[in-house]
């Protein structure tokens, strides 16, 4: 039998545990990023992704959102004429993508969306040395995000006809 004061002593440790593991719990979600890239072995002389932000970033149960995907094309490398970006299994993409480089200057493309992919064609290949920014705007979820999500992104160099993987964006939420 537990007499009162042994109660008050068990509600006390109950509550520091509660709040430290809620503290924690918290500084973890601030801390972890909410996306990251990998890019491919040989990134210093081949096209590669930089980064994958979303918009609003970190909140699970908005259906429509931002992502904008960062890659480089390296002085080494060849020009892009193509992108190629398969979007996760709950994410639907829409013909609604701006594609500019480092200084905001808008680089023009043919969007086309078939299912999961959307091919990002350039009107004129996009010279080694730029940074890509693709704004996928008006992203639908099609189900609250939970674990690890993957964009695959290839591409196609300027002279070739081979679709090359570049890398992959992973969209992480907590």
């Amino acid at each position: 039998m537990i007499d009162e004061s042994s109660k008050v002593i068990i509600g006390v440790i109950m509550n520091k545990i509660l709040t430290y593991t809620t503290i924690f719990a918290l500084t973890m979600a601030v801390l972890v990023p909410a996306t990251y890239a990998n890019p491919t072995p040989q990134s210093s002389n081949f096209p590669h992704v930089i980064s994958l932000v979303e918009s609003p970033e970190g909140i699970r149960h908005w259906r429509i959102l931002r992502h904008t995907l960062k890659i480089e094309v390296p002085q080494q490398s060849k020009a892009i004429s193509q992108l190629i970006i398969e979007a996760p299994a709950n994410i639907v993409l829409r013909d609604n993508i701006d594609t500019s480089d480092q200084s905001g200057k808008k680089i023009a493309a043919k969007v086309s969306i078939q299912g999961k992919k959307a091919t990002l064609e350039f009107t004129e290949s996009v010279a080694p040395g730029t940074v890509i920014i693709v704004e996928m705007n008006n992203v639908k979820k099609t189900a609250v995000t939970s674990g690890n999500k993957f964009y695959k992104i290839s591409a196609i160099l300027a002279g070739m006809n081979a679709e090359l993987p570049i890398g992959v964006a992973q969209l992480r939420v907590i």
